[in-house]
């Protein structure tokens, strides 16, 4: 982990000192760099997403049916997936592989200084990254991005518990933001745009059904 921090704060250095943009773009570009690096993963995570929104119809008219049959409640849904060509986990997946990358950047920017990154005297919008507790309109953008993103990968369901969560995640994610540091906070509101943007992308031009054709 501490290699692939390390990794993140070069690559971070690298664009304020040889590119020439000031620290809050650097993270901004390091946040692009990430993404770009990780879309091979991130396309197959959403492509397992949209096949699970596919078939969800499907699911809940087989968990109903079966609901006192577990054993072939489970072996309905395993031919459903081998049908439609869905994993479940498919979507986990990618995801597992993505965290110690964005673990070791939030490192990296929560203790710069481990990092030989100064951060003093940095600002970015009037924003100093190494301060929190201080830029609500940071933490706000947090929260309705986060809420967008939520709402674009969100299997639809009638479950009140998951509905509800759609809309306490971006509040905590709000939350969490002002408490960090700035730094943090830019990078998460930049990541979650980029987020929002790649979904669009992939599914406007990856994830297109094909049209029949006339005859």
């Amino acid at each position: 982990m501490r290699f692939i921090s390390s990794l993140m704060a070069h690559i971070l250095a690298f664009f304020h000192d040889s590119v020439g943009v000031s620290w809050g773009m650097a993270i901004i570009f390091l946040t692009i760099f990430v993404k770009v690096i990780l879309f091979p993963l991130t396309l197959s995570q959403i492509r397992s997403m949209e096949g699970m929104k596919k078939i969800q119809p499907e699911m809940k008219k087989i968990q109903e049916k079966y609901k006192n049959n577990p054993e072939e409640q489970q072996r309905r849904l395993l031919e459903l997936y081998q049908k439609n060509n869905v994993n479940p986990l498919g979507g986990c997946l990618p995801l597992l592989i993505q965290l110690p990358i964005l673990w070791a950047l939030f490192q990296v920017l929560r203790f710069p200084e481990n990092y030989n990154i100064d951060f003093s005297n940095a600002y970015f919008l009037t924003m100093d990254l190494t301060q929190s507790n201080s830029y609500w309109l940071l933490a706000v953008i947090s929260g309705l991005t986060s809420f967008i993103q939520q709402r674009m990968t969100t299997v639809s369901t009638a479950d009140a518990s998951q509905n509800t969560m759609l809309y306490v995640m971006p509040i905590l994610i709000g939350f969490m933001t002002y408490t960090l540091k700035a730094g943090i906070g830019i990078y998460w509101v930049a990541s979650t745009v980029l987020g929002i943007v790649q979904q669009w992308f992939i599914t406007k031009f990856f994830l297109r059904e094909k049209q029949p054709e006339l005859k």
